[in-house]
């Protein structure tokens, strides 16, 4: 069922799979109880593991309510309102499509499908019971990114030509390793480049790509390193690298927007707190000056933000997000694919 303000005012959140990626989760699960606009709205009910003891090590350190050993028992709760999906994106689809048939409202970590056609059975499932789904892309709620939206619109480094990064990483090799592991759907564009294509989108105001091109270095049937130009319908264009076998130097994770006047260089893109303006002070623009620098903290961790904006989707009774949409999950998920595609790189399940 839908909830509304007249019939509940708090979801019950629980988490699934309690790993790395759900003690960031937890953390800002807690640190968003101590808003006042938020905290009644959020209450830590539960979190299922495989192992019931690392269950409960997780519920006690984040004080959540109950603690379940199996994931299915915590589809079967009836108090549970809401799952965070935190496993490996391998596993994403079984965990949400029962999740939702349980009817539970899903906020799913990225990417939600590890293809468009895993990802379109999600968001039919949910719309057809009417349950809030959403893929956790942090990266759509950035305040400093938002900022950055907002200064670039205002015309500061003039008209958009281009956008730039990198999302590098090295992974020591083991076949055990999500990353390094085709039947987990490992390799760097789901994990890291997905942030590259977002933030670009982001910037360039839209995700309608009329060009491409793109290279892999291709490990064991996962893509170890990629390449790749992509051009929007808006003509503007961005090229970004990304690898779990490499890293690209200091700037591993930076970006930079081009524009007309000036530029902008963005750090850490993906969860940017920071970011440093500069505009040409001649015509070949190879002299500039830092005219401005932009510092948005995150309240908590980031991950605050995605949170709130599911939780208050959820108490209202809409099934999507108006900021990260289905239709952006959708259009970034085909993007991917046709990647996967230049590349001929399929996950086992898709031979």
């Amino acid at each position: 069922m839908i909830y509304t303000d007249n019939m509940k005012e708090t979801v019950n959140w629980a988490i699934l799979a309690p790993g790395i990626i759900a003690n960031s989760m937890a953390t800002a699960m807690n640190g968003a109880k101590t808003l006042p606009e938020v905290g009644n709205k959020v209450n830590l009910y539960a979190v299922a593991s495989r192992n019931l003891e690392r269950a409960k090590d997780f519920a006690e350190k984040w004080h959540f309510e109950k603690a379940y050993g199996t994931y299915e028992e915590l589809f079967a709760d009836p108090e549970v309102d809401a799952i965070y999906i935190a496993n490996p994106h391998a596993f994403h689809y079984d965990s949400v499509m029962k999740a939702l048939n349980a009817g539970k409202h899903i906020l799913c970590e990225k990417p939600a499908g590890c293809s468009i056609n895993q990802l379109n059975d999600m968001i039919n499932l949910a719309k057809s019971k009417n349950l809030f789904f959403m893929e956790a892309m942090w990266t759509a709620f950035n305040p400093c990114i938002k900022y950055l939206q907002k200064i670039i619109a205002e015309g500061v480094i003039g008209e958009i030509k281009h956008i730039e990064s990198r999302f590098c990483n090295r992974i020591p090799y083991d076949p055990k390793n999500r990353l390094w592991a085709p039947e987990l759907a490992g390799g760097a564009l789901l994990d890291l480049g997905i942030y590259n294509i977002y933030f670009a989108s982001m910037i360039a105001g839209t995700q309608n790509i009329t060009h491409h091109s793109s290279t892999a270095r291709l490990y064991d049937g996962i893509d170890a390193w990629n390449s790749v130009t992509l051009t929007f319908e808006n003509g503007i264009t961005t090229s970004f690298q990304s690898a779990c076998d490499m890293p690209a130097g200091s700037d591993s994770h930076d970006a930079t927007i081009f524009g007309t006047k000036g530029f902008i260089c963005v750090e850490n893109f993906f969860m940017t707190q920071k970011a440093w303006v500069h505009t040409y002070t001649n015509q070949w623009g190879n002299q500039n000056e830092i005219t401005s620098n932009i510092e948005e903290k995150f309240l908590f961790n980031g991950y605050e933000y995605e949170l709130i904006e599911a939780t208050n989707c959820i108490l209202e009774g809409k099934t999507e997000s108006s900021v990260h949409t289905h239709k952006k999950s959708q259009e970034l998920c085909k993007t991917m694919d046709m990647l996967r595609k230049d590349w001929n790189m399929k996950y086992p399940w898709e031979n």
